[in-house]
């Protein structure tokens, strides 16, 4: 008698069925067994097209790897052959659901190659996930930004500077409606609609507002590194402050703030000092999130600006692209936000009374200070799922920020992810064991399982650990398998 494969689709939701179902045993006892299989034939094919296809309805374990690199020339780790794609995505497939997909620049020969990766991807039934890693400044192949459309930060001292990327080109104002709406329209032409039936969805991987510094972990992100303050930011300022009423000292407040008089000399007659910004510089293990002192004033309503016009204006706007080219797609997943733990939280949103700084790594949760609110970007429509990314080790509170990632994804009604599986620059297993990530994977049950980097599943790379990869597979199906608890 043949076998079904138990990595089978109707193999895993029998035993689904079998295991959590009591209303199907009683529908057995109860009924003919014709009528139970009559029902069971239903429930299958329910359950196989909710899993299978449709926007905001991923499977449990929904695994993605980061990520492939796409370009010209198959240089910067990236690929650029359809050889190179067939070899690289058979030996992923089964390993994973999908992939981080990750165009390099946007010329028409980075573009041609693209195409032909993709192609590769979906004849190997991997799926791919376009990523907005670094689209900020790879919108230069779009055409240089002109200083209307460039952002600018400030400096120490209060003086306004324009702002440039890591290569010293001019830096995309992410705040701009006008600029977005103008470049969003050139990739829209030039990448999405080519791209359109082989992507499944894209990725926000870790945005936030372009810093302009250096930072720590335990150090605030400062307000004047923000590439925050173009001549177009301060209308858009002004008019929020019209429209929500926002004054100091009986005056509506037409410049941007600044925390310390001084500053004002050498702002140009844009800025304007204001007191309430007590957001700490540092903090220290043991401080707990909910007691430290927050944004008042003026400042709060300058932070709840920021965050959002980058939601409305460059989260929302990508992901309304990405959808309105791919509506009527059946194998469009949709948008997701991966967000950096310490990046991406608010502090002023965490609720847990006992969740404090951990002395490992001494992480902040920063996410007002990026120009990242988490609550607002759950809540847009435009997005399906939010993905915790974490950094090992867990005894770095890392389940606290889960925690709160999970509550706030599951108080807007999306499906949650986690990243527990990141090894930068060690083997899998090396910063934390398998047991110790799939327990805490257990505990939260994220739809999304994120995994980086993606070469450690790979025989050729030099950190690849056989066995460990074994467990790492064997866990990965036996979640899957089984339903939610």
């Amino acid at each position: 008698m043949n076998t079904i494969p138990k990595n089978n689709l109707g193999y895993r939701l029998w035993k689904t069925l079998c295991r959590q179902s009591w209303t199907l045993k009683y529908i057995g006892r109860k009924y003919h067994a014709k009528q139970f299989a009559l029902c069971l034939f239903l429930t299958f094919i329910w359950m196989a097209a909710r899993a299978e296809t449709g926007r905001g309805h991923l499977p449990r374990g929904y695994l993605i790897g980061q990520q492939v690199g796409v370009y010209n020339v198959s240089q910067y780790g990236a690929i650029s052959t359809a050889k190179e794609a067939d070899i690289l995505f058979g030996a992923l497939k089964g390993k994973l659901s999908a992939v981080e997909f990750e165009p390099l620049y946007y010329h028409d020969q980075d573009l041609r190659a693209a195409r032909v990766v993709a192609g590769a991807a979906n004849r190997h039934g991997v799926e791919l996930w376009s990523s907005t890693f670094r689209l900020v400044s790879r919108l230069q192949g779009f055409g240089r930004i002109p200083a209307e459309f460039q952002a600018c930060v400030m400096e120490t001292n209060g003086s306004i500077v324009p702002a440039l990327d890591e290569n010293g080109h001019p830096l995309f104002d992410v705040l701009n409606p006008e600029a977005v709406d103008q470049y969003l329209a050139r990739y829209r032409v030039a990448y999405i609609q080519p791209m359109k039936g082989l992507l499944q969805g894209i990725i926000f991987n870790e945005d936030v507002i372009p810093y302009q510094s250096r930072w720590k972990n335990e150090r605030r992100p400062d307000y004047w590194r923000n590439a925050t303050f173009s001549r177009r930011v301060l209308d858009l300022w002004k008019e929020y402050c019209r429209t929500n009423n926002i004054r100091h000292e009986g005056q509506l407040v037409a410049k941007f703030p600044v925390h310390q008089p001084q500053m004002v000399t050498q702002g140009g007659g844009q800025t304007q000092f204001f007191p309430g910004y007590l957001v700490p510089q540092t903090i220290v293990p043991g401080q707990a999130f909910v007691d430290l002192p927050r944004a008042q004033g003026v400042w709060k309503a300058w932070q709840e600006f920021l965050a959002e016009q980058f939601a409305a204006n460059w989260i929302a706007k990508v992901a309304r692209a990405f959808h309105e080219v791919n509506a009527g797609n059946a194998r469009w997943h949709g948008a997701l936000y991966f967000g950096l733990h310490q990046w991406s939280l608010p502090y002023e949103q965490i609720l847990d009374q006992q969740f404090c700084v951990p002395k490992s790594h001494r992480w902040g949760a920063w996410g007002l200070q990026r120009g990242c609110d988490l609550e607002r970007i759950a809540r847009l429509p435009e997005i399906d799922v939010v993905v915790c990314e974490t950094y090992p080790p867990i005894r770095a509170n890392l389940e606290n920020f889960i925690a709160e990632f999970s509550r706030i994804t599951r108080a807007a009604g999306k499906q949650f992810g986690l990243m527990l599986h990141r090894d930068d620059d060690w083997p899998l297993g090396g910063r934390d064991s398998e047991s110790d990530r799939w327990a805490v994977i257990r505990k939260y049950n994220p739809t999304v399982i994120e995994r980086f980097p993606i070469r450690r599943m790979l025989s050729n790379d030099k950190s690849y650990q056989p066995e460990q990869e074994k467990i790492f597979q064997r866990e990965w199906e036996n979640y899957r398998c089984l339903a939610s608890p």
